[in-house]
């Protein structure tokens, strides 16, 4: 129950009826209040669209079924919790229908300010920002990728007629192309970009901002000269070794280990990074063990003083390494990004232009822009939000960002103050979108925190009221393991007190499936699992006991929801949402941007020729007798005759598109080659209505503009399905997309994803500014192998280790995510392989409940029927 002037924290794990909870507590408000208009003072925050839509909804039918006086089973629940709990006054049954009739009166009076005060936070902040932007009506971007391509595209073009920017342009791609990277310059743009929009990195790029142009070239001709040195100076101490043992005729074979030589010849040659002082090697070095006996007993006259000569070398090269390794390793990392950095103005400067020009806002900076205005308009916030709302609502608090946080928190604690009520409801188990700026440390430390201004109570949601007793048992016993990976570690706490209560019958089924390295091949390995899935569905409906609807496959990667969709409609299954099913895979899809392209270029055969594949691959193209020789005549014919041979009627001619939009082009394009057919209309739908959208946005005017936009968004753009009959499709999604959803079986087929992702991510590390001229922070990025670089370098190790932390807890809360969905039955599949990844953690679970057994491939717990 709400108290005047507390902050109410909620964890609540999976199951624990989040939703319904902020529900009642939203309508015990509503009702406590002889104020019809009670509504208005709420503001409910959650995190996605269908959250803020599924409450709204539930709130009205409550609303509605009591103000009629029939109870649904729904709100049956909502109407026990207000008659029971409500202590200001009696609340009969009599006064709840009538109060309800009320409140439902005045709410369709001003659907505006409900519908408003139960929000995403994304779009209250936006609401909040259009108060500082009242006189200037911009519309919000959300295709942030297709903006970043424009300005990479338009920046490339200026800095390619600057003299100064040509010469350094060539120098970093010639940088680039001696380490072995492509020299090609585009993607370090991108990044840029990504980091000035990354709220992640909004504080660290303040602190750059003001470091000009001039200042990182300084910066990189001191970086030089310290690498340089270093590195010259480790190359000496190589020499001077090889020199000597030259001189001493002692061959590398006379040395015990080749841990000694091989030291001096990675100094020699450079390969500083891997530290180079095994513990081997220092012992031996500290006991004086360095040759072997074969070799002392043939040299006994010589051998000690060579040993000793050969001690100081190593002793004095080691000083020196110790002394400058941390110092270059930094150097070493941050030169390698500071030519992008030095952009950062030109980029700025850009990106305002082109914003200005669109008028619009960037979805992606709505939290930076209010974070900034919020420092000087505090008092206007306060007099359009603070004094409107009295209760605050907060939902998934472990996705909720810094900056989101910082902006909300303001008018939250300015309620309190004035003996206002909160309530925040999170689970950090269910943290997922760390890479979108969700903080699960910012949730522990709400917790732990105390406040001067208001009370804090903690209250958890224990009890799972969704999934059967041998499924939560499972989760139960599962997770609690993880409290022993994380150690003395901030997570441990998370998975400490994992256990819920269970409410639902007794019954429930979980299976786990191993596969061993037979399967290499990773088609293979899909298929594999792919039919074993179907053996499964199939034997689910055998007896009618589950409809298809009731079944759903969650995967890591949309490649995987991908290929699981397009398997399943091969076999004729209605796929329900599938999200993932790419347009761009469509042969039809094809067809129409490859004739764009010849549009576009009509002299290019090798479009001509593919073209021509894609008809023969499909059977659009009708066959001829002598293929080989009607393609070599037609494929260099003028463009109109090329088209007129390899269509047998309805040609596509220049004069029939000439004047016409992408949109009619396309049409004609379809018609022509009579693409359309029942099997693909959901296709070609998709397909028209992307280019109608963008025809409406003005981002395509000319085929070229067209096949520019479709590069950059093809592997965004999904087939929309119609799902008319749901209770015959099959659910299949990403674990992200199935947050907050629940299916009678969840079927998880790839239980084996890398732990490590192949998506680069950077860190930030605090340096010493006398050293990188006034700079404070330099930016390094983190790679899966970065551990063996940084064995002498204590503050990127701790940076490191705290980044390998986020890392496993993103893949454990992910799986968490996914096995916490089902009702009745959870079937996992998995390969065991050497590299780091989920699969490892399970396996290691049964290891130590004395379950696993290497013979053995599947576990189960409960009756599967």
């Amino acid at each position: 129950m709400l108290e005047p002037g507390t902050l109410k924290i909620y964890p609540a794990s999976a199951g624990s009826g989040k939703t319904s909870f902020l529900i009642i507590n939203y309508l015990y408000v509503l009702f406590n209040s002889k104020d019809p208009y009670e509504f208005k003072k709420i503001l409910v925050l959650t995190f996605t669209r269908k959250s803020s839509e599924d409450m709204k909804t539930r709130i009205l039918n409550c609303l509605h079924d009591f103000s009629v006086g029939k109870i649904q089973k729904s709100s049956y629940p909502m109407f026990q919790y207000l008659i029971n709990l409500n202590k200001e006054y009696v609340l009969t049954k009599e006064k709840l229908f009538y109060h309800s009739k009320k409140i439902l009166n005045e709410i369709f009076h001003d659907f505006s300010s409900f519908s408003n005060n139960i929000s995403t936070l994304d779009k209250f902040t936006y609401r909040i920002v259009r108060t500082f932007l009242s006189r200037k009506k911009c519309s919000l971007e959300m295709n942030t990728h297709h903006f970043i391509q424009q300005v990479v595209k338009n920046i490339l073009q200026k800095l390619k007629i600057s003299e100064k920017w040509s010469k350094i342009l060539i120098q970093f791609s010639l940088e680039k192309f001696q380490r072995g990277q492509s020299w090609n310059i585009i993607k370090d743009l991108q990044q840029m970009i990504f980091l000035l929009m990354d709220e992640n990195q909004y504080f660290f790029i303040k602190k750059i901002e003001n470091f000009s142009f001039t200042n990182f070239i300084t910066l990189k001709d001191i970086l030089t000269k310290r690498i340089r040195f270093f590195e010259k100076k480790c190359e000496l101490q190589g020499i001077l070794f090889y020199n000597f043992i030259r001189e001493q005729s002692i061959n590398e074979n006379s040395f015990i280990y080749s841990d000694l030589p091989r030291l001096f010849d990675n100094m020699k040659m450079k390969k500083l990074l891997v530290n180079p002082f095994t513990k081997r090697l220092e012992k031996n070095m500290k006991n004086g063990v360095i040759f072997s006996k074969k070799y002392l007993n043939n040299k006994k006259n010589g051998g000690f003083q060579q040993k000793e000569k050969i001690i100081s070398l190593y002793e004095k090269t080691k000083k020196f390494y110790q002394k400058h390794i941390q110092c270059y390793l930094i150097d070493k990392v941050c030169k390698r990004h500071l030519w992008i950095f030095s952009m950062i103005h030109e980029i700025k400067k850009e990106c305002s232009f082109l914003k200005k020009e669109r008028n619009i806002l960037l979805h992606s900076e709505l939290n930076q822009i209010l974070y900034e205005k919020i420092t000087h308009f505090i008092p206007k916030i306060y007099e359009t939000f603070g004094m409107k709302y009295q209760y605050y609502f907060i939902d998934e608090f472990q996705d909720i960002s810094y900056l989101q946080w910082e902006n909300i928190k303001i008018l939250l604690e300015n309620s309190l103050s004035e003996n206002g009520s909160s309530i925040i409801v999170g689970d950090a188990k269910q943290s997922i979108y760390r890479w979108r700026g969700g903080s699960v440390k910012q949730f522990i430390h709400l917790m732990d925190s105390k406040s001067k201004f208001y009370k804090k109570d903690i209250v958890r949601l224990s009890t799972n009221f969704r999934s059967f007793k041998e499924i939560v048992q499972f989760n139960n016993t599962f997770y609690q393991y993880f409290s022993e990976v994380f150690q003395n570690t901030p997570y441990k706490k998370i998975y400490e007190n994992v256990g819920q209560n269970i409410s639902k019958k007794i019954g429930g089924y979980v299976e786990i499936n191993f596969f061993h390295k037979m399967f290499l091949k990773k088609e293979n390995y899909q298929e594999y699992i792919y039919h074993k899935i179907i053996n499964k569905i199939n034997k689910f409906l055998l007896h009618n006991q589950y409809s298809l609807s009731d079944i759903a496959l969650l995967v890591r990667t949309n490649e995987e929801c991908n290929f699981l969709c397009e398997r399943l409609m091969e076999d004729e299954f209605l796929v329900h949402d599938p999200g993932t099913v790419l347009i761009k895979n469509h042969i039809e899809i094809q067809i129409i941007i490859n004739v764009f392209e010849i549009l576009s270029h009509p002299f290019s055969y090798e479009k001509r020729f593919s073209l021509i594949s894609l008809l023969l691959k499909n059977k659009f193209f009708i066959r001829k007798k002598n293929l080989h020789n009607f393609i070599e005549t037609c494929i260099f014919l003028p463009l109109n005759l090329f088209l007129d041979k390899i269509l047998s009627k309805n040609s596509i001619t220049l004069e029939k598109i000439y004047n016409k939009s992408i949109y009619q082009i396309s049409e004609i394009i379809i018609e022509s080659f009579n693409l359309f057919h029942l099997n693909n209309a959901s296709c070609l739908y998709s397909f028209l209505d992307v280019v109608y959208r963008n025809e409406q946005k003005n981002m395509a005017n000319s085929i070229a503009d067209f096949l520019y936009h479709w590069d950059s968004i093809k592997d965004k753009e999904n087939i929309v399905f119609s799902s008319k009959n749901k209770k015959n499709m099959i659910n299949v999604m990403t674990i992200h997309k199935s947050k907050g959803l629940q299916f009678p079986i969840v079927i998880i087929p790839f239980t084996d994803w890398n732990i490590f992702s192949k998506k680069k991510e950077g860190k930030w590390i605090h340096v010493d500014p006398i050293f990188y001229q006034g700079l404070e922070y330099v930016y390094i990025e983190m790679k899966s192998n970065f551990h063996k670089n940084i064995r002498n370098h204590e503050k990127i190790k701790h940076i490191y280790n705290d980044y390998i932390l986020d890392i496993i807890l993103d893949n454990i809360n992910l799986l968490y995510v996914a096995t916490t969905r089902p009702i009745e039955q959870l079937i996992l599949f998995s390969k065991l392989e050497n590299k780091p990844s989920i699969s490892h953690y399970i396996k290691n679970f049964l290891n130590k409940k004395n379950l696993w057994n290497n013979k053995k491939h599947q576990y189960s717990f409960g009756k599967e029927f």
